[in-house]
């Protein structure tokens, strides 16, 4: 696919902002690379950092993801620096804005777009203010322009994170002149800029200081929290900073306020899986663990939990490394080992609040597994994460932590593992066949085969990738007398995940296979990652 590379000279006024959104209907965005180039005179004070700020933030957000970006600050005569600029960097088009009405012939002698249409080597598009057609705006875009925050670049930058979905942005050191700004979309890390280094240094700045973040000491890691204005306040944002070659590293998890009282209902339980999960609450003893890697939508699942208890008098209290969600219905303590606090401390106060429910944020070494089994033994309900690859080997990891098989059988009451997969976009999914090997996969576990599953095409409501969104793959387990014998008789990994599978529960890849064949995703998706 040959790659378009247009230059659009920007002064900030309506004439260049026409002339972008011009640029924007020369081609797809995947197929545009656009150089966004802005002139200051020789005598200029102001400088070429501020500029460079002011350009970042006059892409639109859905355009800057599916395109290559580059945005420069030169100095001198500005029709002299634009041709030498084309001329270098091989562009095919210069699209530039004037005022003139009636295109070039009331262009005034000596302007800059008639410089540059008269000694240019490539073609150039002149853009009056009465030409530019209205250009369809993205719903992120829209949601973006609803929402943008003036003046602030790291505002701006989590602005349109949010419109795009992004539950994480990084931003990371590249060379000595650039940083790359990436996010994670639908959990694929996707690149979404690249900053010079002046600018992102005062982002990042930016960012740390919203974040109350200690900059004195930039040889150690930080982590902090961001609060923000009212305007994009459904939003939460935990930080991250990390030195390494070639600076600082940013990493910012996205934790948006509307996932987290998701009705059981729709989480993506298969209909057995949803039963089992309503009968383990309904047990109202014992410990929970829900279970997988990092971004599986744990804390989601967790919260959701929680939510269905909210209309019942009870007591939920929480201790959690840190505090990702603010929820009425949890009277929650963090983790503040600046002050003394740390996990297995702040258990144990909440033990003496005179608790129904407690919410562990993490199960992470031998003292915080055996007070969470205390407690679970000694008839409260608790509930904890733990990152673990299925449900056999969270039992493990609770006994390599110093639990008794006996401590594990009694205080368990179930296991929800579990993982998110990409949805196929509902506009454009297509329907395929099956070939032998992918028949073969839906009987080896037992499920029928379907005529039919569908694959991801690419259209522009999921700009082009063929999904949009993610839903729950899950492994759940009530304990109940089969396996707590084999529990407490210290069965091994192995024979516990037999014992499981013969119980009737769906492995991760059965639950993704089910997916498969109501058309939720794909195969390929199904079968990207490797679980029991």
């Amino acid at each position: 696919m040959a790659i378009c590379k247009i230059l659009v000279p920007f002064d900030f006024s309506e004439y260049s902002d026409r002339a972008l959104q011009t640029a924007y209907k020369l081609g797809r965005p995947s197929e545009i690379e656009l150089y966004l180039v802005h002139v200051l005179d020789e005598m200029d004070s102001d400088s070429d950092r501020n500029q460079l700020q002011r350009l970042q933030a006059v892409v639109l957000p859905s355009i800057e993801l599916q395109s290559v970006v580059h945005r420069h600050v030169l100095r001198g005569n500005v029709h002299e620096e634009i041709l030498e600029f084309a001329t270098k960097n091989d562009i095919d088009f210069i699209v530039i804005g004037t005022r003139g009405r009636s295109g070039i012939l009331r262009l005034a002698i000596g302007s800059v777009a008639q410089a540059v249409m008269k000694n240019a080597t490539c073609p150039v598009v002149v853009v009056n203010r009465d030409e530019t057609e209205k250009i369809e705006v993205d719903p992120s875009d829209a949601s973006y322009l609803k929402k943008r925050t003036g003046d602030s670049a790291a505002l701006d930058m989590i602005t349109r994170a949010m419109s795009l979905r992004a539950t994480d942005i990084h931003i990371d050191p590249a060379d000595d002149q650039e940083y790359q700004v990436r996010l994670r979309i639908d959990g694929v890390v996707k690149p979404y800029c690249k900053l010079d280094s002046r600018v992102a240094e005062q982002l990042l700045h930016q960012f740390m200081t919203l974040a109350q973040v200690d900059q004195s000491d930039p040889f150690h890691a930080k982590e902090g929290r961001i609060e923000l204005p009212a305007v994009i306040n459904d939003v939460e944002i935990r930080l991250t900073t990390a030195p390494v070659a070639g600076g600082q590293a940013m990493a910012m998890r996205l934790f948006a306020k509307q996932n987290i009282d998701f009705p059981l209902e729709q989480l993506g339980f298969p209909s057995q899986g949803l039963s089992t999960v309503k009968q383990i609450l309904e047990g109202q003893e014992g410990l929970v663990l829900v279970t997988g890697p990092t971004g599986s939508g744990k804390s989601t699942t967790v919260y959701s939990m929680l939510k269905s208890f909210g209309k019942e008098n009870r007591n939920i209290v929480s201790i959690e490394d840190p505090v990702e969600f603010a929820v009425p219905f949890v009277r929650q303590m963090s983790v503040d080992e600046k002050h003394g606090i740390t996990m297995t401390s702040g258990l144990r106060t909440l033990l003496r609040m005179d608790p129904d429910v407690i919410f562990i944020g993490e199960i992470r070494d031998m003292e915080a597994a055996a007070i969470a089994l205390r407690a679970a033994n000694s008839g409260a309900f608790v509930f904890s994460s733990l990152h673990a690859r299925d449900v056999a080997s969270s039992i493990s990891l609770l006994r390599d932590f110093g639990a008794t098989p006996k401590a594990v059988a009694n205080g368990l009451a179930g296991i929800i593992n579990q993982r998110l997969v990409r949805r196929l976009c509902l506009n454009c999914r297509r329907e395929m066949g099956l070939d032998e090997k992918q028949r073969h996969s839906f009987a080896e576990y037992g499920l029928p085969v379907p005529s039919q599953m569908y694959e991801p095409v690419g259209c522009s409501e999921c700009r082009g990738t063929g999904f949009y969104g993610r839903c729950g793959i899950f492994e759940i387990v009530s304990c109940k007398e089969a396996l707590c014998e084999a529990i407490s008789t210290g069965a091994n990994e192995a024979d516990i995940r037999l014992l499981v599978r013969q119980q009737g529960v769906m492995s991760l890849t059965g639950d993704a296979l089910t997916k498969v064949i109501d058309g939720t995703t794909s195969m390929e998706e199904a079968l990207s990652a490797t679980w029991s």
